[in-house]
């Protein structure tokens, strides 16, 4: 995997998406948990670092920072296509259901078309937790409220996850399908699931191909993203990823700080000269993961994409694949049984 793989990695490295259609940035940066206030000034810097991708959620409340800086940068920058980059969102947990999703689709959607200006005073706000009734951050606010096309700000929605099994199955597959019909309309690039267990993916594949047996679109899931790092190896996921072409994007990659010191990192460090963070990155991106490292100061985004002056030896990446169980965020929506 190493001599193959390391080679080719770069800042620029893009990894296929199995419609065939497209293809995602494999270094990407989160902003979980970044306030509204910071989120477009580090977004903006990430880019300017020359990250790619961003990751943010309806729930993050962000959004609209995240479109914010992504319209700003290109603004800046007119010689980089809209086509670089890549945005992902998701379809809130605490939400079900297809009208749910078809709502909480539009209210992203107009986000991503009605980017607000630099100096607007609701950058440093956060957005409103979506409801799957409102269709804008702000309910029943005209700048959101709109209608726009796909040639208006960001213009469309790159790739949209659901973002935990919640429900019961029959929502699950109702936000499915209001993701696929959004797709149809060009409103989303790619489709993907979050936080799915093995069992929740084959529940979903049997939907897709129910609906492909009834002659409807079924869609593809091209994306799956969840926890991933040395103490969380999900091998069982992992290896359904890879049967059926999905990419893995890896959240909490940098286990949240929480394994700085630990010895499992501590020869790799030694060896490296770089820091954990980064042997952490260099390590999801050799197993061919999608990273999506999150920080709000500009020192740290930077440095975690400077990864690519060095590699890990097959034996460490050996080392580093743990097959533990530690989940660094508490919070496990694989194992829901519901």
């Amino acid at each position: 995997m190493v001599d193959e793989m390391s080679a080719a990695l770069s800042i620029a490295r893009r990894l296929p998406l199995s419609s065939g259609k497209g293809s995602i940035p494999q270094l990407g940066y989160g902003v979980y948990q970044c306030p509204a206030s910071k989120t477009t000034a580090t977004t903006l810097h990430a880019l300017q670092a020359g990250y790619r991708h961003i990751d943010t959620a309806g729930i993050y409340r962000n959004e609209h920072g995240v479109v914010a800086a992504t319209t700003q940068f290109l603004a800046l920058n007119p010689t980089i296509p809209r086509s670089s980059l890549f945005i992902s969102t998701k379809f809130a947990p605490h939400l079900k259901g297809y009208k749910a999703a078809t709502n909480a689709i539009a209210q992203s959607l107009s986000h991503f078309r009605n980017p607000l200006r630099a100096d607007d005073p609701k950058l440093d706000l956060p957005a409103t937790r979506p409801n799957g009734v409102d269709r804008s951050a702000w309910p029943r606010d005209p700048d959101f409220e709109t209608v726009r096309t796909e040639s208006d700000g960001l213009g469309y929605i790159d790739l949209y996850l659901i973002h935990a099994p919640s429900g019961t199955l029959e929502e699950r597959n109702g936000a499915w399908r209001a993701m696929v019909e959004a797709q149809q309309r060009g409103e989303i690039k790619h489709l993907g699931v979050s936080n799915y267990g093995v069992r929740h993916l084959r529940e979903l594949f049997e939907f897709i191909a129910h609906e492909e047996s009834e002659g409807r679109p079924g869609g593809k899931v091209e994306v799956w993203q969840g926890e991933i790092h040395p103490w969380l190896s999900r091998h069982d996921v992992r290896g359904f990823c890879e049967d059926f072409g999905i990419v893995i994007q890896a959240y909490s990659p940098l286990v949240r700080g929480q394994k700085w010191g630990d010895e499992l990192l501590r020869g790799v460090v030694e060896r490296t000269g770089k820091s954990e963070a980064q042997v952490l990155i260099r390590w999801s991106l050799q197993m061919g993961f999608v990273p999506l490292p999150k920080s709000e100061k500009n020192e740290r985004i930077t440095e975690n994409a400077d990864v690519f002056d060095f590699e890990l030896t097959d034996d460490e990446l050996k080392l580093l694949d743990t097959g533990k169980y530690e989940p660094c965020t508490q919070w496990d929506p694989t194992v829901w049984t519901h």
